[in-house]
C-alpha cells in the first residue's frame, strides 16, 4: 500500500542547471573597492588617536602597530658639556647649551604648568618628561621607594619654533613621589637636552604673617600651622632654595606662635615668604609686599687736598649687608666694603685721598644683597703753596736761601732759577718740608756775578705738583763782578720726591 502511495504521489521537480549555477556563484569584490576600505580604517584609527583626544572625546583602544604602542620613548640623554669658562671662579658654560624654565617653579599637586625652552634646533621636535629628581631627598622611605620605582612620564612635545624657543603646558600630577620633581625637554634624534627642577608644594600647611607691607629690615610676626609634629621648618624671602632666612620648629601640634622675623632681601614688589617642612616635604606661603630701599649718604668734609681724608657715615641698607664702595663707578672693584648693622647703617668709614686725583669726584654706596644704591660727590682741592726768599733783592754775590709753606706734607722742593729774560730755569737747589707742608731758611743759592735786573724762583713740589714763584731783585753793582761760576747742582737721592 505505500509503495502505491509513493508511485500515485506528484514527483518533485529538480531545478534547472541554470539555477543552480546562480545560487553557486558570489558577488566579486573588485580591488578598487579593497583600496578604498583600506584608506577609510587608516583614517579611522588615526582621527581616533589624535584629533579626537584633542578635542576632549575619549575613544576605545585601537590596536596599536610597530610594537611602540602609546608609551612614549624615555629621554636619551647625554652628559652636559665640560665648563669652559671661569666666571668669578665658578666653572660655566659658555653659552649656546639648551635651557628650559618652568613657570611656576612652586607648584601644587594637579596645578598647571608652563615649562619654556631655548637652544634648540629650529624646526625639531622636543619631547618634555616629568619624573621625580635624583638629587631630592624624599620625605619618607615609602615615598623614596615609590620615586626610585617610578619612570618619567612623557606630558607634551613641541615644535621648536625661531630661535629654537617653545612652549608646553601640562599638568602635575594629584599624587606625591618626590619633594622636587625634574623636567627633561629632549629632542629627538638629537643629544640637546635641558632639565630643570620644581618644588611641590605638599600638605596643608598654612603661614601668615602680621603685616603684608614692608622693607628689608622691618619685623613681622610670623604665625605657622598645618604642619607634622616636631619638624623643623626652613623659612625662605622669594625663594625656596639655599640657605634659609630662619630655622623654626613646630610644636606638638605642627604649628608655630606668633615669631618675630626680619623681612628679607628680595627683589622689590610683591612676593611670598615660604615656609618648607624639611621631614614632610609640606609648603606654604604668606604674600607680601617688598618696598623699596631708600639709603642716603653723609660725608666729610665735601673737599680735601691729596693725602687728607673723607669720612662718611650712611643709613637706609638692609640689616647686616656689605655696602660696597666705589669711586666715579657703579661697577667694577670696589675701594672698599663696610658692613651695616642690624639697622642697615654704618658709620665712621673713611678713605684718604691720593695725589692723581684731581677736581671733582663722585663715591657710589651700592648694598652688596639689597642692590640698594646712594651716591654723593666731593672736590679735591690743589695744593697752593707760597715761597719767599730771605731777602726781597740784593747785589751780585748775594747767599740766598727759602721759607715755604702750604706743600704738601713731607714732600720734596727743587728751586729752579731763571738769570734772564726767556731763559730756561736751572735746577739750584732742593729741600723737603715737613708733615705741614712747611720749610723754613732752607736750600741755598748766591747770584752770580753776571746777572742784571732780577732771578725769578721756581720751587716745585714733586708729590703734589703744585708751585710757588719768587721774584728776587737784583741791584745794580756799578761795575764788573769777579765772582766765579756756580758748579751746576747736583740733585741728592733722598730728594727726588
Amino acid at each position: 500500500m505505500q509503495t502505491l502511495k509513493r508511485r500515485l504521489a506528484p514527483a518533485k521537480r529538480r531545478p534547472s542547471a541554470a539555477k543552480r549555477r546562480r545560487r553557486v556563484s558570489r558577488p566579486k569584490i573588485s580591488g578598487r573597492r579593497l583600496l578604498i576600505a583600506a584608506v577609510a580604517a587608516f583614517l579611522l584609527i588615526s582621527v581616533g588617536r589624535s584629533v579626537l583626544p584633542a578635542l576632549g572625546i575619549e575613544t576605545p583602544k585601537m590596536p596599536s602597530f610597530g610594537g611602540g604602542g602609546d608609551t612614549p620613548t624615555a629621554p636619551v640623554t647625554k652628559a652636559p658639556k665640560a665648563p669652559t669658562v671661569d666666571l668669578n671662579g665658578v666653572m660655566v658654560h659658555g653659552g649656546g647649551d639648551p635651557m628650559v624654565t618652568l613657570n611656576p617653579g612652586l607648584v601644587r599637586l594637579g596645578g598647571s604648568v608652563t615649562a619654556s625652552g631655548s637652544g634648540f634646533d629650529q624646526g625639531s621636535m622636543v619631547d618634555v618628561f616629568l619624573g621625580p629628581s635624583a638629587t631630592a631627598a624624599q620625605p619618607s622611605k615609602g615615598a623614596a621607594k615609590n620615586a626610585k620605582g617610578s619612570k618619567p612620564v612623557q606630558v607634551g612635545t613641541a615644535k621648536a619654533g625661531k630661535y629654537g624657543i617653545f612652549t608646553v603646558n601640562f599638568s602635575f600630577p594629584t599624587k606625591m613621589t618626590s619633594p622636587v620633581m625634574e623636567v627633561t625637554a629632549q629632542a629627538r634624534g638629537s643629544d640637546k637636552v635641558a632639565k630643570a627642577e620644581a618644588a611641590v608644594a605638599q600638605g596643608a600647611g598654612q603661614a601668615t604673617l602680621s603685616a603684608i607691607v614692608g622693607k628689608p629690615g622691618d619685623v613681622v610676626n610670623l604665625t605657622v600651622k598645618g604642619f607634622s609634629p616636631g619638624e623643623e621648618l626652613q623659612v625662605f624671602w622669594g625663594r625656596i632654595n639655599g640657605d634659609p632666612t630662619l630655622t623654626l620648629k613646630a610644636d606638638e601640634d605642627g604649628s608655630v606662635g606668633k615669631t618675630p622675623i626680619k623681612v628679607g632681601v628680595t627683589a622689590v614688589g610683591t612676593t611670598s615668604l615660604v615656609v618648607v617642612g624639611k621631614t614632610s616635604g609640606a609648603a606654604a606661603s604668606a604674600p607680601f609686599q617688598v618696598l623699596r630701599l631708600y639709603p642716603s649718604i653723609k660725608l666729610a668734609p665735601y673737599a680735601v687736598k691729596a693725602t687728607q681724608s673723607i669720612t662718611f657715615s650712611g643709613a637706609g641698607f638692609a640689616p647686616g649687608e656689605r655696602v660696597l664702595v666705589r669711586l666715579n663707578s657703579a661697577g667694577g672693584q670696589p675701594v672698599m666694603a663696610v658692613p651695616t648693622d642690624g639697622a642697615g647703617s654704618f658709620k665712621g668709614a673713611g678713605l684718604t685721598m691720593p695725589y692723581q686725583l684731581k677736581g671733582a669726584q663722585s663715591l657710589v654706596f651700592i648694598g652688596e644683597q639689597s642692590r640698594a644704591a646712594a651716591s654723593t660727590g666731593f672736590t679735591i682741592l690743589p695744593y697752593m703753596p707760597q715761597a719767599r726768599t730771605n731777602a726781597y733783592g740784593g747785589l751780585p754775590g748775594t747767599v740766598v736761601n727759602f721759607y715755604a709753606t702750604q706743600f704738601a706734607p713731607n714732600e720734596a722742593v727743587h728751586v729752579y732759577a731763571k738769570t734772564s729774560k726767556g731763559a730756561k730755569g736751572e735746577l739750584v737747589s732742593a729741600f723737603r718740608v715737613n708733615k705741614a707742608g712747611t720749610a723754613r731758611a732752607v736750600g741755598q743759592y748766591t747770584i752770580p756775578g753776571n746777572t742784571e735786573n732780577s732771578v725769578i724762583f721756581e720751587l716745585r713740589g714733586q708729590l703734589s705738583g703744585s708751585t710757588a714763584t719768587v721774584n728776587f731783585k737784583v741791584d745794580s753793582s756799578g761795575g764788573p763782578v769777579d765772582i766765579p761760576t756756580p758748579k751746576p747742582y747736583v740733585l741728592p737721592k733722598d730728594l727726588e720726591k
